[in-house]
């Protein structure tokens, strides 16, 4: 019930602001992290669901598209006429198993992969080719059926990445962005001749992101093409931190407590 009233306290009470400005640095913290546990999940079970959905779409045109093959004794064999030619905007893909052709076939394009009979080649800029031969797998006998399975049970450890790595990193961003605006909340402070610490605009700061946050949450879920998000973003962020800070007018700041408080 705590984070709940504060997180309503934030989105409506400015009064409280004045008590936010003296909370102790574990309440903050610990506030910014269930900000992002709760609005930022969503945002990553969406990027989640996006990949999950082209990883399924990739499988399913590869099922289309690609022979039978098998790769066996550090040999790919694959059914059907060679060579299979993929063409994209500059690029392209090549599989020839008969020998017929090399990698020179990708001159012609500035990215692309070259698939034989021993090996890949992989042209990454137009100077510049990589060769990785089937050779490692020699004790191994992979077919088109195991590629599809270990592209579809790639999708759960991928998804697990995506979340845990998410949430680290919208927590550092969030406090970088609590950093910065807490400059701005400081002269707000300035301008409007109240005596507010840079410890105390930070705490300011972070329960003055609820908001914006929960805006910024809604956008990347709803509307990720919205161009204008991020300016809509900080203009909210802006408007709370003034407010936030005048209804501290009347506080007169003695000390901003210790870090362990």
């Amino acid at each position: 019930m705590g984070f709940l009233k504060n997180m309503s306290d934030s989105a409506i009470n400015f009064s409280e602001y004045r008590n936010f400005a003296h909370s102790p640095w574990k309440k903050v913290i610990n506030y910014l992290l269930l900000i992002v546990l709760i609005l930022g999940l969503p945002v990553l079970l969406s990027v989640v669901f996006d990949f999950n959905r082209g990883v399924d779409d990739f499988i399913s045109e590869f099922h289309k598209e690609i022979p039978d093959f098998v790769l066996k004794n550090g040999e790919l064999t694959m059914s059907g006429e060679m060579p299979l030619v993929f063409e994209g905007d500059g690029s392209a893909v090549y599989i020839d198993t008969s020998g017929e052709t090399d990698d020179s076939v990708l001159d012609d394009y500035d990215f692309g992969i070259y698939f034989s009979k021993t090996e890949m080649v992989s042209k990454q800029s137009t100077v510049e080719k990589q060769t990785f031969s089937y050779s490692v797998f020699q004790e191994q006998e992979i077919h088109k059926a195991d590629v599809e399975n270990y592209l579809s049970d790639s999708k759960k450890f991928v998804g697990f990445m995506i979340i845990f790595f998410g949430l680290i990193y919208f927590f550092l961003a969030k406090l970088c962005t609590a950093a910065l605006l807490g400059i701005v909340c400081r002269l707000f402070s300035s301008i409007q001749n109240i005596s507010l610490r840079y410890g105390q605009v930070f705490k300011i700061t972070v329960f003055a992101l609820t908001i914006p946050t929960l805006f910024q949450a809604l956008h990347q879920i709803l509307a990720p093409g919205f161009i204008y998000g991020w300016y809509i973003y900080y203009s909210i962020a802006l408007l709370y931190l003034w407010f936030a800070v005048r209804a501290n007018r009347s506080e007169i700041v003695e000390n901003d407590g210790d870090l362990l408080e």
